[in-house]
């Protein structure tokens, strides 16, 4: 081997690494995309953190940086409810379309779709990042919207985005190690670097999103008031720091608008109840199945089997997050029909609500959710109603409906009334029965056990994919064994969570309640990027209140310096 050979060898290597960092991939980016002098959007994207838990961490001084910085000069959301179910890959798809899981394709972690005959489980680490193949096609992600300058880091979700460090090696290690602090560490580094990449080309990310694993993992299997949880806060904390350090020392932190939200929460638990033995035990009682021969699936009960052969077996019963439940009953639609609905987002339209003063008659209920919601484990069983835009709520003493109506002025309305005995939801009774519309349903149920839960729960059951029967337990009650803590249910502290911005034009103060859908909208507003509002669920939140100078010249890059 010539004497030269193991030097170029090792120069070629070294290039070839370098060719891999997010710095250089953010710099030829930012090359490709030309120079911009506007603002930049940094997303931190906290898995598995609620508002509650992020609270009591700010007034414990857990993290001194993220309140000083974001949380007590940001606008900050008083109840910012997150999709249901509340589950992390429904949540994200949420977020960065601002299209509900009813409409965007992904219903659930783990969900079937007997229509196309797949089931997938996007909590399959090697899954996770094919999780975008199932959006629907109509379905914008913010990053497509974007100039081609974006950055997205260890998400396993960004369709279109320019620059993605899945960090799938550090991922695995993480899992292996249970070293969560390690891996959100890396994450805001890479954020840092991504940054400094861009800036050595003149430029800077129209957004970066960070997704940081570390709340969720810890929460799961230590709890989510435990101590390793504010320890994990307090890391993710201190990275921070050095990111806004950093930011300062470049001269562009006045440019950068910090998001800071989460997808979900915790609900702490100690007891374990298997679903499938309790929907079993149920189903043995009361044979039902899913009629699906008309637009939208029905349950109906299964008397043209003979006693004996209906198997419960045969009910697909899916538990993605340890505290929801969502179950496939038997159908009878033939496999082969694709509706649009898969093919195209859209809602699926109810019949028109009576309007001559007589109330529409009660729906038959069904026995087999009734004898469910009637369990001791089992706090609240929803169904898909008797059409497309109903549907029904059981609960311990009560049944309820929610259901969607078109307006002639084109603005959908909501209605939630009681059928049987005690409302399940225990709503205030000035809402029941009353026609209104999603943004007054979102503040009227603000403060409740279940906020928006009547608007959501028709859009849930939207989806094709989405299941016949979802089930909640009761507080302190899951559905896996050796976890302290879960979500996917309808309790706030699984739903509500923190929903904040902080940076140039915005004024720190509090909004009553947002739906976290609304995220791509308001970002895309506050950039001023053209967008189609009628093809998104959520709505810009109009965070821009104060006006802008014209930005500081950015850096020049020989005088960056690179920690």
């Amino acid at each position: 081997m010539p004497f030269w050979a193991g030097p170029v060898v090792a120069l070629t290597v070294v290039a070839t690494l370098w060719a891999c960092t997010i710095h250089h991939k953010a710099r030829t980016a930012a090359e490709e995309a030309g120079k911009t002098r506007g603002l930049s959007v940094c997303v931190l994207f906290f898995d598995g953190l609620s508002k509650e838990v992020l609270d009591r961490a700010a007034s414990g001084g857990d993290i001194p940086t993220l309140k000083a910085e974001i949380l007590d000069r940001g606008l900050s959301v008083d109840t910012a409810v997150s999709s249901i179910p509340s589950e992390t890959y429904p949540n994200l798809a949420a977020l960065q379309t601002g299209l509900f899981p009813g409409h965007h394709g992904i219903p659930a972690n783990i969900w079937l779709d007997r229509r196309l005959q797949i089931r997938e489980a996007h909590t399959n680490i090697f899954r996770a990042y094919s999780s975008a193949e199932f959006l629907t096609p109509d379905a914008k992600t913010i990053f497509e919207m974007l100039p081609p300058n974006s950055v997205a880091v260890t998400t396993p979700m960004a369709r279109g985005v320019s620059v993605h460090s899945t960090n799938l090696a550090t991922v695995v290690a993480s899992y292996l190690r249970n070293d969560w602090a390690f891996l959100d560490r890396k994450t805001i580094d890479d954020l840092g670097d991504a940054y400094h990449g861009a800036l050595s080309a003149g430029s800077i990310p129209s957004i970066t999103w960070g997704h940081l694993l570390g709340p969720d993992e810890v929460a799961h299997y230590e709890g989510p008031d435990s101590e390793a949880s504010r320890v994990i806060l307090r890391s993710i904390d201190r990275s921070f720091a050095r990111l806004v350090r950093r930011l300062r020392r470049w001269g562009v932190y006045d440019r950068v608008l910090f998001v800071l939200l989460g997808d979900h929460g915790h609900a702490g638990y100690t007891r374990f109840v298997a679903a499938d033995e309790l929907v079993h035990r149920v189903l043995y009682r009361y044979p039902t199945e899913a009629d699906c021969t008309g637009e939208d699936c029905v349950l109906i009960p299964s008397p043209a089997r003979r006693p004996g052969t209906y198997d419960v077996g045969d009910a697909q019963i899916v538990v993605g997050a340890y505290r929801g439940a969502m179950i496939w009953l038997p159908s009878t639609r033939p496999a082969g029909e694709v509706p649009r609905a898969v093919l195209k987002a859209q809602k699926r339209r109810a019949r028109k609500r009576r309007t001559d003063g007589v109330s529409p008659p009660i729906p038959p209920r069904s026995d087999f959710a009734d004898a469910l919601a009637s369990l001791p484990e089992i706090r609240l069983v929803l169904t898909r109603g008797p059409e497309a835009g109903w549907v029904d709520v059981y609960g311990p003493k009560g049944r309820a409906e929610a259901h969607r109506e078109e307006r002639e002025d084109g603005e959908d309305v909501y209605t939630y009334r009681l059928l049987e005995g005690e409302d399940p939801l225990g709503f205030s009774p000035a809402l029941l029965g009353r026609a209104l519309p999603a943004s007054e349903w979102l503040a009227g149920t603000a403060t409740s056990e279940y906020p928006d839960l009547p608007v959501q729960a028709v859009q849930f059951f939207d989806s094709p994919r989405a299941p016949d029967v979802f089930v909640t337990p009761i507080d302190g009650t899951g559905f896996r064994a050796g976890r302290l803590g879960g979500h996917g249910a309808l309790s706030r502290i699984e739903t509500v969570v923190p929903f904040v911005f902080a940076g140039p034009g915005v004024r720190a103060g509090r909004l009553f309640a947002a739906r976290t859908v609304d995220l791509t909208p308001t970002l895309l507003s506050y950039l001023d990027v053209p967008y189609d509002a009628s093809k998104m669920d959520g709505r810009s939140l109009g965070i821009l209140t104060e006006p802008l100078g014209p930005p500081a010249p950015l850096p020049a890059p020989e005088n960056l310096t690179f920690e």
